[in-house]
């Protein structure tokens, strides 16, 4: 497992659907590399599927993902953009169900977008290892 003191990776992305595959690659490379099992791998790849794609449904035009995923034996992974009058995923979507199954927490909220009209929105989850089985 990575340490406490294991660097952030943050990837930055169009806000469209061309290259959201991207974020699911990177989750799927740090939680392997951090020793997740792969039924959990790939909770993970959904997880990151689900938040990054409501995000880009919510951004406006030529708005850019900024996702960061840490690990310090949990995966932590937040998903921003920004949007000028949007709201972030909540319980009254389908894919918010989506994620709290995937997922051990989940939070999502707004706040203003530094330096510019507008809001950022910020959803973040985590997940925790299954205990190894012996």
């Amino acid at each position: 497992m990575l340490t406490a003191a294991a660097p952030v990776v943050e990837l930055r992305l169009p806000a469209n659907g061309e290259l959201l595959f991207l974020a699911r690659l990177v989750a799927e490379d740090v939680a392997s590399s951090a020793g997740f099992r792969l039924d959990e791998v790939a909770d993970l790849r959904l997880a990151v599927d689900e938040a990054v794609a409501a995000q880009a449904r919510r951004a406006d035009e030529g708005a850019f993902l900024e996702c960061a995923f840490r690990c310090a034996g949990r995966m932590t992974v937040t998903v921003t953009t920004t949007t000028t009058s949007a709201f972030p995923p909540g319980p009254d979507e389908v894919g918010w169900h989506i994620l709290r199954a995937l997922t051990d927490s989940l939070d999502a909220w707004t706040e203003p977008a530094p330096g510019a009209d507008g809001w950022r929105l910020c959803v973040e989850f985590a997940k925790e290892p299954f205990p190894w089985e012996y």
